[in-house]
């Protein structure tokens, strides 16, 4: 009986590891199957910039000076892939540069990648709640904190000041301006918190939630100045230690520039 008992359990133990490897593999091979999918896309709809070959001006601009090499996107490919288009996100050094949807909610992105195939990557969105055109007081980015890396994976390097002193600016870039983004808060907060207000109702509150967000409800203190009159940028993901835990980095828009 006692042997009967013991293998019994060893079989038991055995059917776990093959169903959480199982589990493993699948979940591997879902999230390499997104990773491929955005790398499809990248080769089709964006065109980096040649700086192998620096014209005389830009060898002899300051290094501090020069113009951030900013990948050209092709709107049209785009466009005619996914009508939810809004933009682009580009974090120089990082592995965000992704296109940006607004869906009809904000569950559909969750479990859908930009050419709207099922994956549970999905995509980077902008919240249903926001503006189109970035023109809220807080515009409010959701994407998922991927164990590859990939979507807003890299978010979680924020929590260390020097990650921020090296990525310390976000590239909207939109069919006809590109805007750039001074990050100067990121931190831990619950869903539903107050983090997630787009719009303020009155110049005291959004100075209180500015006061707020650069301070006691910073991971540190990034010494970037914000005032009522800047556009705000959350770029909101999961934790991976709680259901309803996220990590925000915020940035404020210092400049905007129309290309076409």
């Amino acid at each position: 009986m006692k042997n009967i008992i013991l293998n019994i359990l060893l079989i038991g133990c055995i059917a776990v590891f093959i169903f959480s490897g199982w589990k493993l593999i699948s979940a591997l091979t879902e999230y390499r199957k997104g990773e491929k999918n955005y790398e499809v896309l990248l080769e089709k709809a964006v065109i980096s910039p040649d700086t192998s070959n620096p014209t005389e001006k830009q060898e002899k601009e300051p290094e501090e000076e020069k113009e951030e090499s900013l990948p050209v996107i092709d709107w049209d490919a785009l466009k005619a892939m996914n009508e939810d288009l809004v933009g682009w996100i580009y974090i120089p050094g990082t592995k965000i540069h992704y296109p940006i949807v607004q869906g009809d909610d904000n569950d559909y992105y969750l479990t859908h990648t930009f050419d709207k195939s099922r994956n549970s990557c999905g995509a980077i969105f902008m919240d249903i709640n926001n503006q189109a055109d970035f023109s809220s007081d807080n515009t409010l980015l959701h994407g998922h904190n991927m164990k590859n890396k990939t979507m807003f994976g890299t978010l979680r390097y924020y929590s260390e000041k020097s990650y921020w002193e090296e990525h310390p600016y976000i590239w909207i870039i939109k069919e006809n301006t590109v805007a750039k983004y001074e990050i100067f808060s990121t931190g831990r907060t619950e869903a539903g918190s107050d983090v997630y207000t787009l719009e303020f109702a009155s110049e005291k509150s959004f100075q209180d939630y500015i006061v707020q967000r650069s301070k006691t409800g910073a991971d540190y203190d990034t010494g970037v100045e914000v005032t009522t009159k800047d556009k705000l940028l959350t770029l909101s993901t999961c934790t991976s230690d709680t259901e309803t835990g996220r990590r925000v980095v915020q940035a404020r828009l210092i400049e905007e520039k129309v290309t076409q």
